[in-house]
């Protein structure tokens, strides 16, 4: 069996999400271990900065294969200065989470190559689609996996191969102007966001361009903008229509079900003609 470390780098967490997250896991096929403190709270979150930096380095100087975030929310930013990152890229393990946890999937991967997967908070009580869990447990396993798309899902055409990186785009916009900002020059970017005023994530995109995260990207995939005003793929369409190279929107990754895992810095193709995009793990 896989032993797993579970960790809540974010919002503070109820009993009932770090139960359900255990079974989950056991379901799995894992053997789960956890601070006696998980459970903790300061202000919104999971326990001041300094707890949920000593967990998370904890989680890689354990003996767990996979570190599962519980949930996301926000405050993951704060753990950035005072990470062990000589001991994460010695350590071999992964990272699961998506939402808050985008910016320590991004800084994690580049800093130290470690194995990032953009992929369900654990302890998200409302179950997952048996996609999102075969996807999940595809990506740890290093198993190939191809998505289907239709031709109402192509914004531009085209044909691109590369790493990809992505995640919550509000995000990759807070990480601009520090040591941690996300690099996307000569890769396949995917982004999502969650509750979110259509022109904000408009400007947030605006933002990204002008700090040149869109220079020399290859492609885009799409995710769910949940809860992000009807009109917000009128603002997505307006912004990347002119995009040279191809993006696809609709696709399941994000706030929604299923929510598809993507491995940060393995190899994507994207095919509009064929209809697919796909990843391919080295």
């Amino acid at each position: 069996m896989k032993k797993a470390f579970l960790v809540a780098t974010s919002g503070s967490i109820s009993k009932k999400n770090l139960n359900f997250a255990k079974r989950k896991l056991r379901d799995f096929g894992f053997v789960e271990d956890h601070r006696q403190d998980i459970l903790s709270e300061y202000l919104f979150y999971a326990g001041n900065y300094k707890r949920r930096a000593q967990e998370l380095n904890e989680a890689y100087k354990s003996f767990a294969e996979v570190i599962f975030s519980v949930r996301g929310g926000g405050g993951a930013v704060h753990l950035l200065p005072f990470l062990d990152y000589n001991e994460i890229k010695n350590s071999r393990k992964i990272l699961v989470g998506s939402s808050d946890v985008t910016i320590l999937l991004n800084t994690l991967f580049q800093k130290t190559k470690a194995r990032c997967l953009h992929g369900p908070n654990i302890g998200k009580t409302k179950g997952f689609h048996n996609k999102t869990i075969n996807c999940l447990l595809n990506a740890i396993n290093k198993k190939n996996y191809c998505v289907l798309f239709k031709d109402k899902d192509v914004l531009c055409k085209g044909l691109a191969k590369a790493p990809i990186v992505g995640g919550n785009l509000e995000l990759l916009g807070r990480s601009l102007g520090t040591s941690f900002e996300i690099k996307t020059s000569g890769k396949i970017v995917f982004l999502e966001d969650y509750s979110m005023k259509s022109w904000r994530v408009f400007d947030i995109l605006w933002q990204l361009k002008l700090a040149g995260k869109f220079d020399n990207v290859k492609g885009i995939i799409l995710g769910y903008f949940t809860k992000c005003g009807k009109d917000i793929y009128k603002y997505l369409f307006e912004f990347f229509k002119d995009f040279k190279g191809p993006v696809v929107f609709h696709q399941p990754i994000g706030h929604e079900e299923p929510n598809l895992t993507i491995p940060l810095g393995e190899i994507c193709t994207i095919d509009t003609e064929k209809g697919y995009w796909r990843i391919t793990f080295s």
